[in-house]
């Protein structure tokens, strides 16, 4: 027996470029040829099936056909909603269509979920000897409100245990998660992980492994730069467990990545040494990250200029990145403190903002990150201003 994982295939508007998003659309429609190629027994989605909660005409059409692809080879696909997918799991997720019409398994329908008591019971499906169950992708209290309390409702008798999840546990970095890794229920053999787009293999947890096979394309500039490929893992497994678990590339647009040293350069020589480094192609992806003190502003660097420059040369998709270009005249800020309020601060007074400003400012995000109401938020920032501008009269 053996099944496919991917995650994170984000079908929809990712970029404000057509090229690219059909780029994220192809690397779909490769899983599919794979998956029937390979005569899997079935697919395992680990959430953000697409980009947005209420997808285009176009993306909805591109993704039945894919889906309607595999029920026609008689293979069937399990998934849990991600972030992306509006309703989180619930009915009014977009994935609960397709659950409706036949096209794929929403493993957070309400027939696999109950409260009972204090308890969230999960059930899920056995389908060629292996159980299959998962919880939707949330982010705000999801560890009290799901985990905490999560029972799972399990096939002892089936050859492999399969969890599926949208979250970035704490295993990845405490800065970056949603969710305490031992969070995670035990009992399974294989953890079938989403949320985070780069590929992380092999984390054992309990008795079985958890793996991230990334998103299937490169969805913003910084996964352009930073991960080498996008992919999907291979399983087989027989009655004793996992007996192979592969990873397999997709074929993704050729990239390249330009940087340049803007320091003491003008505008018009950073600009010239750019030029010089463009290549004629038909269709590589391009980042360019400038960084460094440019001799004269920042604004005086001609983004445009170089996009159409580099379009003309052949290249799909531009990305221009000057947000570490600092002006002539800009001082360089020592931050000494690690506590973030006072490294706010820090930086604040470093640039010029006196007490006052900096209190008001702090005034202002705490009160639009909190989870307050739109009106009171504005009613307060009202006061706020208030109070301010009567300190300073």
């Amino acid at each position: 027996m053996k099944f496919i994982h991917i995650g994170d295939t984000h079908i929809g508007n990712v970029y404000k470029n057509d090229t690219r998003n059909d780029d994220v659309k192809n690397s779909f429609k490769q899983v599919v040829d794979a998956v029937i190629k390979e005569h899997v027994d079935f697919v395992v989605h680990s959430g953000d099936l697409f980009n947005e909660g209420n997808p285009s005409l176009n993306a909805l059409l591109f993704v039945t056909d894919q889906l309607n692809r595999l029920k026609e080879a008689g293979i069937k696909v399990f998934i849990v909603p991600g972030s992306h997918d509006v309703g989180m799991g619930d009915e009014d997720s977009i994935v609960e269509l397709f659950d409706r019409n036949g096209l794929l398994v929403n493993l957070n329908s309400v027939r696999y979920i109950s409260n009972e008591d204090s308890g969230f019971y999960l059930s899920g499906e056995t389908y060629r000897n292996a159980f299959i169950c998962g919880v939707r992708g949330k982010r705000s209290k999801v560890e009290n409100d799901i985990f905490k309390r999560l029972r799972v409702k399990m096939d002892d008798k089936a050859w492999i245990r399969i969890f599926v999840f949208h979250h970035t546990i704490s295993t990845l970095g405490e800065q970056f998660k949603d969710l305490e890794t031992e969070s995670l229920p035990k009992g399974f053999e294989y953890y079938a992980a989403g949320h985070w787009h780069g590929r992380r293999d092999n984390i054992n947890y309990d008795k079985g492994v958890i793996q991230y096979p990334g998103s299937t394309e490169y969805c913003d500039e910084k996964e352009i730069v930073d991960n080498p490929n996008r992919g999907y893992y291979l399983i087989e497994y027989d009655e004793k467990g996992i007996e192979k678990l592969e990873y397999c590339l997709l074929k993704t647009r050729e990239k390249e990545i330009i940087r340049i040293n803007a320091n003491q350069k003008t505008a018009n020589e950073i600009e010239s040494e750019v030029f010089s480094k463009l290549s004629k192609n038909t269709g590589k992806i391009l980042v360019v990250k400038i960084d460094g003190k440019i001799f004269g502003k920042r604004g005086e660097l001609n983004v445009s200029h170089i996009k159409k420059e580099a379009i003309d040369a052949g290249y799909s998709y531009v990305s221009i990145n000057t947000s570490k270009i600092f002006d002539s005249d800009d001082n360089v800020i020592d931050i000494k403190d690690n506590e973030l309020n006072n490294v706010e601060s820090e930086f604040l007074k470093g640039r010029g903002y006196s007490e006052e400003e900096i209190t008001l400012a702090k005034m202002l995000i705490d009160l639009t990150t909190t989870k307050t109401n739109p009106e009171l938020i504005k009613r307060r920032a009202e006061e706020t201003f208030d109070k301010y501008d009567i300190k300073r009269a």
